[in-house]
């Protein structure tokens, strides 16, 4: 469940109201002096707002505790596309023609050992002499997978993904997978 700013916004201001006539009820209740309750009252908001306002710039310089939308689940392409390890280039390429991707895992016996990427194509035509299309997948595949948890935040899978130099990765719960995330989805996840 999500609560919009309007509602947080009224919500700060009736907690602002009953704070203030509470304080403005004692002070009227300690001195019995109704210039004082409002008084105080008046400078009780001021000084309260801009103290709180100067509080929320400083949260927002801070990193610790924020996480970008969500969990990885938000951003992945599932279900996955797949290959067996015996496939074929030209399979591959018409698989990511088909479903407009990027990256197909490559499983055995439903068990993930690799992706191939468009990028691990181009680099098989750079490098290999005989006809690519004919070219087996798990000559090429890019291994060993790197698996994130389902119930990953997106900002530690951006982190992960930082950090080993990748731009995909494969969503697992409980050693199934559930799909694959990019860089590309989870940035378009979260504008």
């Amino acid at each position: 469940m999500h609560e919009e700013s309007k509602r947080s916004a009224l919500k700060a201001i009736s907690w602002r109201i009953i704070a203030t006539s509470t304080g403005m009820l004692l002070v009227y209740f300690f001195t019995g002096r109704g210039e004082l309750m409002v008084g105080f009252g008046i400078v009780d908001v001021v000084l309260k707002l801009f103290l709180y306002f100067l509080h929320e710039r400083v949260w927002n310089m801070t990193e610790y505790g924020r996480i970008l939308g969500g969990k990885v689940t938000s951003a992945m392409r599932s279900p996955p596309v797949t290959a067996l390890p015996s496939d074929t280039v030209r399979s591959i390429i018409q698989k990511m023609i088909t479903f407009d991707i990027g990256a197909v895992i490559v499983a055995d016996d439903d068990k993930p050992i690799g992706v191939i990427t468009e990028r691990d194509i181009l680099e098989c035509e750079l490098t290999i002499s005989e006809d690519t299309y004919q070219t087996i997948v798990r000559e090429i595949m890019s291994s060993p997978i790197i698996f994130v948890d389902h119930d990953t935040s997106l900002t530690d899978t951006l982190k992960l993904m930082r950090d080993k130099h990748i731009r995909r990765l494969v969503v697992s719960q409980e050693d199934k997978i559930m799909g694959i995330v990019t860089e590309r989805r989870i940035l378009a996840s979260l504008i």
